[in-house]
């Protein structure tokens, strides 16, 4: 399709007559001069206007483009502030899961299948679907279609060493993973027989896993959200379902009482285990470490191996929107990938060859990113009330059973939920 576009605003120019091909090209749309604003934390404009796309979409659509770029901590007032001024009508808002809730409770953003119709989002939910789901709310889509894929920046990835597995004579992570077999109770015996004394001073030298964010890594690992719609549409209160209590327990015991876990340690090679964000494997493919990279281990609960994402990027519009249809044609002129499967699969690829270290790694994130692509998990982490996280640490620490204390703050988390998002 952009290429297309691009052919055609070729032929416009040189033929004269821009007005009516660009029109046929763009489906009609004509902003007439108007100035779209689009609002976020960085500059998302900047690298499209350097490739000059930003001038091809100003010509084909008749419009300017312009970036209001603003701090994390006020963004979310000054968009509220701009759409009660009535100065938002032609703003295109940058979103994610730390603003997005927030503005769906304020009345803030436009549902998007409500305007543009469930048709319009057929093409991305076939490859961003965990998107698609973290910006619904009550059945209503509230983001463009060109949604942050999985996985991102953000996205924790399992990593582990290869030195320490062969000191130890412990199993091989890849050996499990493709015999069926790498799940909690064999990733579990193998931090429990890698935690070790080895001087004798009582106090362990080497660990079993850096950075054991059970909330997260051990929640996702087991098949579930924290926040899970219900069958109106509506999200509900997770914490207290058996796949997060079972989560909870596991991850007590490894911290807790196997003490297994350590902050740091994994690149000085004094961990077997460590989760690693998108971002920090590029200091961990120059640290000269023997390492591998592999999925998390699935819990009993999973139907399958995944890794954990915490964050997800996106397009939205204001409620008070003046041409939405329009608006949201410059955008996917602009960020919709020409072809999503031919995208996904370079990026894909890209991560495979920029990140796995050995052919069995690259083999299975070859099978795994595809389908983590259109089935992972984004944890809407920002849902939880003060509450609720009181009563996890409760019982990460053992003051309460997992069912007792998240039972307990069952209807004040829910209540936090619908008050949120107005729901």
């Amino acid at each position: 399709m952009k290429n297309a576009l691009r052919i055609i605003s070729v032929a416009v120019m040189l033929s004269m007559l821009f007005g009516s091909v660009a029109l046929a090209a763009t489906g009609g749309f004509d902003l007439g001069g108007k100035t779209i604003t689009v609002v976020a934390a960085v500059d998302k404009l900047e690298g499209l206007r350097k490739e000059g796309r930003v001038a091809e979409a100003e010509q084909l659509f008749n419009c300017k483009l312009e970036s209001l770029v603003l701090p994390v901590d006020t963004i979310v007032e000054t968009m509220v502030t701009r759409l009660i001024s009535g100065d938002s009508e032609y703003d295109v808002w940058g979103i994610d899961n730390d603003n997005f809730f927030d503005l769906v409770g304020r009345d803030a953003l436009l549902p998007i299948n409500a305007v543009l119709g469930d048709a319009y989002f057929d093409e991305a939910r076939k490859y961003a679907e965990p998107a698609i789901r973290h910006f619904s709310v009550g059945g209503n889509i509230y983001a463009l279609s060109s949604f942050e894929t999985l996985p991102n920046g953000a996205t924790t990835w399992f990593a582990f060493n290869k030195d320490i597995i062969e000191a130890e004579g412990l199993p091989d992570p890849y050996d499990l993973y493709e015999a069926g077999e790498w799940n909690w109770e064999n990733w579990r015996n193998m931090m429990v027989a890698a935690t070790k004394d080895l001087d004798g001073d009582g106090t362990p030298d080497q660990y079993g896993v850096q950075g054991l964010a059970v909330w997260a890594y051990i929640v996702c690992s087991n098949g579930t959200n924290l926040f899970v719609p219900g069958p109106d549409g509506k999200l509900k209160y997770n914490w207290n379902s058996e796949n997060v209590l079972e989560a909870i327990q596991f991850g007590r015991q490894l911290g807790y009482i196997d003490q297994v876990a350590a902050s740091s340690g994994f690149d000085q090679g004094t961990v077997l285990f460590a989760y690693q964000a998108t971002w920090q494997l590029d200091g961990l493919k120059t640290s000269g470490m023997n390492y591998g990279l592999i999925p998390f281990p699935k819990g009993p609960r999973a139907e399958g191996h995944t890794m954990y994402t915490g964050f997800c990027g996106g397009l939205a519009l204001p409620s008070n929107s003046a041409e939405p249809h329009a608006i949201a044609a410059v955008m996917d002129y602009l960020f919709y990938p020409e072809d999503f499967e031919t995208y996904l699969d370079e990026r894909n690829q890209t991560m495979i060859n920029d990140y796995c270290p050995d052919r069995r790694s690259a083999r299975i994130f070859a099978e795994f990113l595809p389908e983590f692509n259109k089935t992972g998990q984004i944890l809407n982490y920002s849902l939880t009330a003060d509450e609720v996280w009181d009563a996890y640490v409760a019982a990460m620490q053992g003051e309460k059973t997992p069912a007792e204390a998240m039972n307990e703050v069952a209807a004040q988390g829910q209540a936090y939920l619908d008050e949120l998002l107005g729901q």
